[in-house]
């Protein structure tokens, strides 16, 4: 383990598939990081999730199995300190270029890098609904690639019917039907607003065949095991049973406080939420030196794609640093 005195290449803050990807980079080229995981692995995003899918070569293990597997193939190259520690702040410290930074934890400890990967991913805004957070995410899916095949047997729901792109979700979910399953469900929640988009949308859910089932909901019941499945309850009294529901809760930065005060620039979604702007093919900031990774770099937010990123940035870390080491010593080349 590095003192606090050490200067590291990266500081990648997160240790979910995105962060991992980095510190696997970084890795590979011999260079020196130091990668932060909460205190009791908390606050990663598929926490409660019992698999992962659409990963190539791990489709269907569980995350933290997938973690562990990361974590004792990024250990065996010796160049990377797993800590565990909440970090609350972090601060550009150095001009630029060359660039440097320091994170610090929750209990005032500091560590310094030349450059910060961010990957603390996103955190779900769940609904006000009763029962919503007993059901999520193992009966509430918001990715119908990464969830949903494994009970295509059983009836499909979509929950609310909030916004028009819930058509596409369920077209989706209809492409998993099966015999046994029957027609999709939409739950409207309530009256569809009289406004031009949602009414075509209605229209095109009422084309698809779809099961709409219009009362308010009052509470959601998870089955109980062996079985599985939620049962919504509506207003009245009535209840229909599901196999699975259909949701995209709304999304939130993790650690956006953090964020906002380094500077980086954010990109709004009005429908999937706020996410980190990307200035560079290499997953950089808008602050150089601040690269991202994983769900808080794409609204398209699922483990392979934070993967992906999380290798995309690393290289780009790799490329700024030996951008400078040679202005560092082209400079000094110079001098003599």
């Amino acid at each position: 383990m590095a003192s606090s005195e050490t200067m590291y290449d990266a500081l990648i803050v997160g240790s979910g598939p995105g962060g991992l990807a980095v510190a696997l980079g970084l890795s590979r080229t011999h260079r020196r990081a130091a990668i932060f995981t909460k205190p009791g692995g908390a606050g990663f995003r598929n926490e409660g999730a019992e698999e992962m899918h659409n990963f190539l070569s791990r489709d269907g293990i569980a995350p933290e199995e997938f973690r562990k597997i990361a974590t004792d193939q990024i250990k065996k190259y010796g160049t990377v300190d797993f800590i565990d520690a909440e970090i609350v702040a972090m601060e550009k410290t150095g001009a630029s270029p060359p660039s440097s930074f320091t994170v610090t934890s929750k209990e005032g400890k500091v560590w310094r890098g030349r450059k910060l990967a961010l990957a603390m991913g996103s955190i779900e805004t769940l609904p006000d609904i009763e029962g919503y957070r007993e059901n999520w995410p193992h009966n509430i899916f918001q990715c119908l690639f990464c969830d949903g095949h494994e009970r295509s047997d059983l009836p499909g729901g979509i929950l609310t019917f909030p916004s028009p792109m819930y058509t596409h979700m369920a077209q989706m979910m209809n492409l998993i039907t099966t015999p046994t399953s029957g027609p999709v469900t939409v739950f409207t929640d309530g009256a569809v607003p009289e406004v031009e988009a949602m009414q075509k949308a209605l229209t095109q859910i009422k084309a698809l065949k779809c099961n709409i089932e219009a009362g308010k909901i009052v509470k959601l019941v998870p089955a109980q095991a062996p079985d599985v499945g939620v049962t919504v309850v509506l207003e009245g009294g009535k209840e229909c049973r599901m196999g699975y529901l259909g949701h995209k809760p709304s999304t939130v930065l993790a650690g956006a406080d953090m964020i906002a005060k380094l500077g980086v620039e954010i990109e709004e979604n009005p429908m999937l939420g706020p996410n980190i702007k990307v200035v560079d093919p290499t997953f950089s900031t808008s602050v150089r030196g601040v690269f991202v990774a994983g769900d808080a770099a794409t609204p398209l937010k699922a483990a392979a794609n934070a993967a992906s990123s999380g290798s995309t940035a690393a290289a780009g870390i790799v490329q700024q640093i030996l951008a400078e080491d040679m202005e560092l010593l082209m400079a000094e080349t110079k001098e003599e």
